[in-house]
């Protein structure tokens, strides 16, 4: 599956860090949970957490605003289907006027542009994965100028490397899919792999993200013990994440392991057979496992 580009740029996780930036304690707060429920998604709790705060405090609003639109943007991806776009229109404008709201009342900072970037970016990823190439064209460039404003109003916000090394690396397939777009922005594919590399080692709120990023992108630049490490070193923080176990399987069929990636498929198709909207990636899954163990006979 082509997972990779509309899968990266939604997820968020949480980790000790030795930045000067860092996101208000009380958006750290609730992230915290949040990104964990959604890494191992339990989707329908990190929504309920994020309404409740959203409700409850208008401090917090714009991080459980972004949140909750991350929760529903990666509850499609790990489904492999769009299961209420409407709800995601509603939660995207939602995020916006919070966001505005934030910014009119403590300016514009490298931690508000963060978050435009994240709703931007997250808004490009549904749409790409939709098709709707033309709103995701727009939302991507405008999550990446968010971001670059971001790390200019603070040069240690290594939060928006992610965005930036991502779209450094990925430009040449998002120039095949989004033909129209100017790609004007400097960078390359090493200046990509060097900014995730740094915020994989100094983020806080993407460095999963990063992270998995850099899992792929090892195995497509013939590093795959590099992608290995990544890949275990999650296991063991995200036991239940299946997007983690995505990313096993992926190291396992590219290394020709085929029955260690039939154990994987097998294990994903058991946890999307028991969930409401899993059946479209429980036959995917059962199908892939068929493949690895006919390809070890």
């Amino acid at each position: 599956m082509a997972r990779i580009i509309p899968f990266l740029l939604c997820i968020p996780i949480l980790a000790s860090a030795a930045q000067t930036f860092r996101f208000p304690p009380t958006h750290l707060a609730l992230a915290e949970p949040v990104v964990r429920e959604i890494l191992e998604c339990r989707f329908d709790n990190a929504l309920r957490i994020t309404d409740s705060a959203y409700a409850a405090s208008a401090d917090i609003r714009p991080i459980a605003a972004v949140l909750h639109l991350t929760a529903l943007g990666m509850r499609d991806i790990d489904f492999d289907t769009a299961i209420d776009p409407a709800a995601f229109v509603r939660s995207f404008e939602r995020a916006q006027a919070a966001i505005g709201r934030y910014e009119s009342a403590h300016g514009i900072t490298s931690y508000s542009a963060t978050l435009r970037g994240f709703a931007l970016g997250i808004h490009a990823s549904y749409h790409l994965k939709n098709k709707s190439y033309r709103t995701a064209g727009v939302s991507g460039l405008d999550a990446v100028k968010a971001m670059r404003e971001a790390k200019e109003l603070d040069s240690t916000n290594v939060e928006a490397n992610f965005f930036l090394g991502l779209y450094d690396y990925a430009k040449t397939e998002l120039r095949r899919r989004l033909r129209w777009v100017l790609f004007w922005y400097p960078g390359s594919k090493e200046d990509g792999i060097r900014l995730l590399e740094e915020g994989a080692q100094g983020a806080t709120v993407t460095r999963a993200a990063a992270l998995l990023a850099l899992s792929d992108i090892y195995l497509k630049e013939n590093q795959p013990r590099r992608s290995r490490e990544i890949v275990f070193n999650l296991k063991r923080e995200l036991p239940q994440s299946r997007f983690v176990l995505w990313a096993e399987a992926k190291y396992y069929e590219d290394q020709k392991m085929h029955v260690h990636a039939a154990r994987i498929y097998g294990t994903l198709a058991d946890m999307y057979a028991n969930e409401p909207h899993g059946a479209r990636n429980a036959a995917a899954t059962r199908k892939k496992q068929t493949e690895m163990q006919r390809k070890v006979r």
